[in-house]
């Protein structure tokens, strides 16, 4: 409750201040970038961007999207450092890889340049080697040992899983297979596989299926978005594995909510991350025009099953959840 009533203040304020802001003159106008690690034509990244742009709007401000078409660091900090030369009022980034980070994020802070970090951030052994102020999203890792305990009761002890991930090296996406990997192998005994599956969806299919061929006794495929869910769905489907090997995801998105109503996967973690691109974006303003410091938001881990998949297929297809 104090959650959603914090939240309703947040969007009553911004809308407020976006009223306020409409009056000032143009040459008042702030910039304001959140930079992904993909673009939006990752279905994730897509909802982050709604949020990004309907903060801009309530805000009355120019609230700008970014991302490379595939995970791609060095573009994303060519992006970052080109809205630093724009000089941006505050920019969001996604540290999904932490080392890359360090040097470009203290230029910005030099140069008077507020930044938050969203969706992923560095491991506990580099906590603040990276001077961002604030972070906003999940914990990454909590939510992998939540979506293991949630599978175990369906699991037998020892069980074979399989994590598949699709960015290979993400320090967000690892924190997830790290959190499923030790609750499986420490509370159920079983023996857990981490799997680079890529970013293609043919290419995907065929790891899959050449580690299901290898390792028969598998029963439960865990995916960390929805570029690896995509494509398991898709070869769960055409080979007939529904029932027989167990499915779990990350993130919210048409594809993987229909897999939940039909019985294909059992869960998939929402981290909501519409709030990552909204959220940052007031932030972000709020210490560009009042100074007010921008503070860590929890965007929160629930599940989606299909208990509750039908009441949130609606807000998937608007682009909201």
């Amino acid at each position: 409750m104090k959650r959603l009533v914090g939240l309703v203040l947040i969007a009553c304020l911004a809308l407020s201040l976006g009223g306020l802001t409409a009056v000032t003159s143009a040459a008042e106008e702030m910039t304001f970038y959140v930079i992904a690690h993909t673009g939006p034509g990752d279905p994730f990244w897509a909802v982050v961007q709604r949020g990004v742009q309907d903060a801009g709007k309530a805000l009355g401000v120019r609230a700008v999207f970014q991302g490379p078409a595939g995970r791609n660091i060095p573009e994303q900090v060519n992006m970052f450092r080109a809205a630093v030369a724009a000089k941006a009022a505050g920019i969001a980034v996604s540290i999904s890889d932490p080392k890359a980070w360090q040097e470009p994020v203290k230029d910005a802070r030099k140069q008077g340049i507020p930044v938050v970090a969203i969706n992923c951030q560095e491991p506990p052994e580099l906590a603040g080697t990276i001077p961002y102020m604030a972070y906003v999203g999940m914990n990454e890792y909590e939510a992998g040992k939540m979506v293991a305990r949630y599978m175990m009761p369906k699991l037998k002890k020892g069980a074979r899983a399989v994590v598949a991930i699709q960015e290979a090296g993400h320090i967000g996406l690892e924190a997830r297979a790290k959190g499923i990997s030790e609750v499986l192998t420490q509370e159920l005994g079983g023996k857990v596989d981490k799997l680079d599956i890529t970013q293609d969806p043919t290419q995907a299919i065929g790891i899959l299926r050449s580690y299901l061929k290898a390792n028969p006794d598998t029963t439960a495929i865990f995916t960390v978005g929805p570029l690896g869910a995509i494509p398991t769905i898709k070869m769960i489907r055409e080979d007939g594995l529904k029932g027989k090997v167990l499915m779990a995801s990350f993130d919210l998105d048409p594809t993987t909510i229909q897999a939940i109503k039909d019985g294909i996967c059992e869960a998939t973690v929402d981290q909501q991350q519409y709030l990552q691109g909204y959220i940052s974006v007031v932030q972000l303003y709020l210490h560009a025009k009042y100074k007010l410091n921008p503070a860590d938001y929890n965007t929160g881990s629930g599940l989606v099953t299909a208990e509750n998949a039908a009441a949130v297929e609606a807000l998937v297809k608007q682009g909201y959840r």
